[in-house]
């Protein structure tokens, strides 16, 4: 079993979610006020928010607990003439002598972080942090209820470089511990058959309203603000992010 993104879903992943652009991309970019500043962008997964960061000429370090998809952010990179600075660390492993003047992490990933977790991956963001540095967080919040998919259902069909591969799902919500547990299995087909099988476990902590406001507190942070970024993700679909200083 892969716990983390293999090279299957790396691809289907891939396929949709391969750069960062519109108005969540102008968003983060409009927190860069001149070339000398230093990010750091954590779970930066395929690059879709650091190679624009990095095609724009800023100093953008990242890293990620999956090496399929640093070697695919390495290969866009190579492609589009970047070389970026990204390297393989856990969030609440990471420790760093360098300071940065922004710490980023989009998309909602700071939700794959289960709560035993959440102190010590926000206090070393905090550490490499410059004092009067900000780190920008997006939470998944829960909207409302959950259609659980108890058995398999296929979810992703993707034709890839002459092969086939078939996604798979299977959905359920701990309402105690505000999880949602998602099974994704992977059948890459050839010739008809099934070849190869890969099935990540994708649990994602789920933010009631007001409750990352009070973790934020509760970790010593006194100054945040809640921006909501609208068509963020389209037109339609929002986000929350969560500005913090030191």
């Amino acid at each position: 079993m892969n716990d983390y993104y293999g090279e299957l879903c790396t691809q289907v992943y891939e396929t949709n979610k391969s750069i960062a652009g519109g108005e969540e991309l102008e968003f983060y970019l409009s927190y860069v006020k001149h070339k000398n500043m230093q990010l750091l962008e954590p779970m930066c997964g395929n690059g879709r928010m650091l190679l624009p960061f990095l095609e724009k000429g800023i100093d953008i370090d990242g890293f990620d607990i999956s090496e399929e998809m640093l070697s695919l952010c390495r290969l866009k990179a190579q492609n589009l003439n970047l070389k970026p600075n990204v390297f393989h660390c856990r969030l609440e492993e990471f420790t760093s002598d360098k300071r940065y003047d922004l710490v980023l992490i989009p998309f909602g990933s700071f939700s794959l972080l289960p709560d035993e977790l959440v102190k010590d991956s926000l206090a070393n963001m905090r550490n490499v942090l410059k004092d009067d540095g900000k780190i920008l967080l997006t939470v998944i919040m829960n909207n409302g209820p959950i259609d659980e998919m108890p058995d398999w259902g296929e979810t992703n069909r993707q034709y890839i470089d002459g092969n086939e591969i078939i996604e798979y799902k299977k959905m359920s919500f701990d309402q105690e511990s505000n999880m949602l547990n998602t099974t994704l299995k992977y059948h890459l087909i050839k010739g008809g058959q099934a070849v190869k099988e890969e099935i990540m476990e994708f649990p994602v902590r789920l933010y009631e309203k007001g409750e990352f406001e009070n973790v934020l507190k509760a970790n010593g942070f006194k100054d945040f603000t809640r921006h909501e970024v609208e068509n963020g993700y389209g037109a339609g679909s929002s986000f929350h992010v969560f500005e913090c200083g030191k």
